[in-house]
């Protein structure tokens, strides 16, 4: 039975499917407190729907308990935010007062290069990057760049103490290069960039003043200058060692204001760190152990992740094809061993307006290291003990591009982890333990991650759907190409091989031929075949125990292409996964339903990615398991599904913005969001005429303005309405989210501000350009914005670099 249904945009060959539980979207206009508004409604079942039969929220009792508990008043208890939204640049389902006054409210719009909250609300930094960590005199390390997750827990036997856990996920190469001496004192190998007339997306590379005769640099072959190879390692060294995560003992105070202890225990673990040290190596638990070849040398690519009732927190490593080499073959070996650094940046014939400071992509860095990095050690879940700073990466979770890790944890139920792999065409996982949870908050709840089921989910156009394991004798799928084209793993080759209909732009492996090369390597028929016939380990008998755990180990090394292989749903950017609190509900953030080289969304489960309308800038689905009782079971292998909310123009259906990104849940169980539009799109002039900037594009994401945080209620009449609670500064991506348990004070990061044009200068600190915008009314208006270029977040002095940090948001 489908609980979930989306019929805001039903197709009628569909309109007859699951008539006894849905969702129904009311368009945009119904009235609440004379408010335009959308919401959602059950016809019989209470069950995860957030409404009862009679219009009530089943939960509502509950709430109102906590709020007095924990004195929460950010969000009414029938979810009406207790603030005046922040204003935004377009038209959002809620906004107060007529549609047809729109387009004179927002005629003209001033983007702020700050963290715009509602009247009566304050941030404060914790920490930039940059600043130095621990007390004075001491050893001291640098908070790192790019904050992304934030985790918080108490420190037990020490009141109001706790300890705030940072992801630092990438780089942003033009704000890391211009910036790196004003924020930490050091100093770089100089790395330029010049425009190159002649390739209109590539440059010249310049390192210490030598001109280098490509963009990429090929270490592993060939005589490479010792002069270089030194600036390359200590590059690579230092810019890894911005990365991975920080672990900080911080203070807080009677307002709700962190600040970092000075003569606290902090730890930083980096992309570089921990190779050598004996006393806290990087463990790994699970099947692909003994496939690493040694110990790990830290982490870096570090995304989102979660917080363990047990006092630990996940870390995810995500794009790790930006520093190491990623795919692998049969036996679980590196396919691609090349070393080198790729260098690239937008530019044009004769250069462009401020291009020294466009940036600068950085590929390789951890194979430009003279002990170069091995790919196989990174792309996994990771657990860090704040006590100790000792980290485990759980391999029994999967290698992929990691997004987040959102843990279901029950007593007297198996552990479930829901997580996603933020890719084009990637998937919805869920990892299910061997054992049951005794007791929620032991810390031996850490070893249930190392043994158990990883599942990739196959979404079903009737709203219904299943986890199918990804495991050694799990039978294979013939290829159904309902996208572009599936990455399934090549064989007898290795690595990854694009299976699809070939287009006049592309070719792609036509899926019978891909089976007729799996039937070869395997010696039988396809449909005899499951995924331990892909895998070939080496090290051990055929049959044997330790054959078949090492099967296990290279099917989650290569968990992406394993997953595509068995008929898991290629999906729409999977970013975070979160549980309702209450009804334990799966919220899924969809962040862009376009296609790329790794893939694209299946268009039965996401229609609106053919880039024909707003919507395709992502989506909030929700997932609920089947299984008795309210919640459902963590270890069902069923679920339905529904949307959400939509992305895109309020007069187009959607939301009012695009590509949702992080999400949490405030006490009372309320959606809390941050949006994640591509730097290059941020702001970007928009004519709905053109090719170009038409609604569909890439770039038409630029009337949604600066990355944004938005309050959506769960339950209520305002269910699935977006309120606009915060805007970060310039170029700036607002990530990690993180309530205390009161629900007073909000962790919040604001990562790479300035990332495509780095420092606001006064020569040139802003533009004016037009937006062509709808209304709610869905008629267009021009809209004169005017958008700083760069960023001096958080000095806010104009030419002082732009530095990441972490902040808190406290109501005064």
């Amino acid at each position: 039975m489908s609980r979930f249904r989306d019929t805001s945009q039903q197709d009628p060959q569909r309109a007859d499917i699951d008539r006894r539980s849905f969702l129904r979207y009311v368009g945009a206009g119904a009235a609440a407190a004379g408010a335009s508004t959308f919401y959602s409604s059950c016809a019989s079942s209470t069950r995860s729907e957030g409404l009862g039969a009679d219009g009530s929220d089943p939960h509502g009792a509950l709430k109102a308990k906590i709020a007095e508990r924990t004195g929460y008043n950010w969000v009414s208890l029938e979810g009406q935010p207790q603030w005046g939204p922040v204003q935004y640049p377009t038209p959002l389902p809620g906004d107060p007062g007529p549609k047809n006054a729109d387009a004179r409210r927002l005629a003209h719009f001033t983007v702020r290069d700050t963290i715009s909250l509602p009247e009566g609300f304050r941030f404060d930094v914790i920490a930039a990057w940059g600043d130095p960590i621990g007390p004075a005199g001491a050893a001291q390390f640098r908070f790192g760049f790019s904050n992304d997750y934030t985790g918080l827990t108490p420190i037990p036997g020490k009141a109001n103490d706790y300890w705030l856990f940072v992801n630092h996920e990438d780089l942003s190469a033009g704000v890391w290069l211009q910036g790196y001496a004003q924020a930490t004192g050091g100093v770089l190998p100089k790395v330029e960039l010049t425009a190159n007339p002649e390739e209109p997306r590539g440059g010249f590379l310049w390192i210490n003043g030598q001109k280098q005769p490509r963009s990429f640099i090929r270490l592993d072959g060939g005589e490479v200058p010792e002069a270089l190879r030194n600036a390359l390692d200590e590059l690579g060294a230092k810019a890894l060692g911005d990365l991975g995560v920080s672990v900080l003992q911080v203070r807080r105070d009677e307002q709700g204001r962190f600040t970092v202890v000075p003569e606290g225990v902090h730890w930083r673990i980096s992309g570089v760190s921990r190779q050598d040290d004996p006393v806290r190596p990087v463990q790994v638990s699970g099947p692909a152990a003994p496939l690493f070849g040694g110990a790990p040398a830290g982490t870096f690519c570090n995304c989102s992740g979660g917080t363990t009732p047990w006092g630990t927190f996940l870390t995810c490593e995500e794009n790790i094809d930006n520093h190491v080499n990623e795919p692998v073959d049969a036996a679980g070996k590196l396919v691609d061993t090349r070393a080198g650094l790729a260098a690239s940046g937008d530019f044009k014939p004769g250069g462009l307006e401020n291009s020294e400071r466009l940036p600068l992509y950085l590929n390789g860095l951890g194979t430009c290291l003279k002990k170069p990095l091995d790919g196989r050690r990174y792309g996994w879940v990771c657990e860090v003990t704040p006590q100790t700073g000792e980290i485990v990466k759980h391999t029994a979770l999967g290698r992929m591009r990691h997004e987040n890790a959102a843990l279901r944890c029950e007593q007297g139920k198996r552990l479930a982890v829901y997580m996603g792999d933020d890719c084009r065409g990637g998937h919805v996982w869920k990892f299910v333990s061997d054992e049951t949870v005794q007791d929620p908050s032991d810390p031996a709840n850490s070893k249930l991650l190392e043994k158990g089921v990883l599942y990739a989910a196959k979404f079903e156009p009737d709203f219904t759907g299943r986890w199918i394991a990804v495991t050694p004798d799990t039978p294979l799928a013939a290829p159904q190409i309902h996208s572009t084209h599936l990455k399934l793993p090549k064989r007898p080759d290795g690595g990854l091989e694009s299976v699809g209909e070939s287009t006049p732009r592309r070719a792609y492996t036509p899926p019978e031929e891909w089976v007729k090369s799996i039937e070869a390597f395997a010696g039988k028929p396809f449909d005899q075949c499951t995924l331990g016939d892909l895998v070939r380990p080496d090290g051990a008998a055929p049959g044997s125990v330790e054959y078949q755990r090492l099967q296990e180990g290279v099917v989650k090394m290569d968990a992406f292409a394993m997953a595509n292989a068995i008929g898991a749903t290629p999906s729409a950017r999977p970013e975070d996964l979160e549980t309702h609190p209450f009804d334990h509900s799966v919220y899924i953030a969809f962040t862009d339903a376009t296609g790329g080289s790794d893939g694209s969304p299946d268009p039965r489960i996401f229609p609106d990615c053919q880039r024909k309308n707003t919507r395709q800038y992502g989506a909030i689905y929700r997932l609920a398991e089947d299984g008795e009782g309210e919640t459902g079971d963590p270890a069902s292998r069923t679920f339905t599904w529904g949307k959400f909310v939509s992305s895109g123009e309020t007069a187009d259906g959607g939301g009012g913005f695009a590509c949702a990104d992080n999400l949490t849940f405030d006490p009372l169980g309320n959606l809390w969001m941050v949006t994640d539009v591509s730097t290059s799109s941020l702001n970007a002039p928009v004519d709905r005429q053109t090719k170009e900037t038409q609604p569909g594009s890439s770039k038409f994401r630029g009337v949604f303005g600066n990355s944004a945080m938005f309050m959506i209620p769960t339950a209520g009449p305002n269910k699935g309405v977006p309120f606009c609670f915060a805007t970060g500064p310039v170029e700036c991506e607002l990530t990690g989210v993180t309530f205390t348990e009161d629900g007073k004070t909000l962790i919040v990061s604001v990562q790479h501000p300035g990332g495509r044009n780095g420092a606001r200068s006064a020569a040139n600190p802003s533009r004016k350009a037009e937006m062509r915008i709808a209304d709610r009314n869905n008629r267009i208006f021009t809209q004169i914005r005017e958008t700083p270029i760069g960023s001096n977040f958080p000095s806010g002095e104009l030419n002082a670099a732009p530095r990441p940090a972490v902040v808190c948001i406290t109501r005064a």
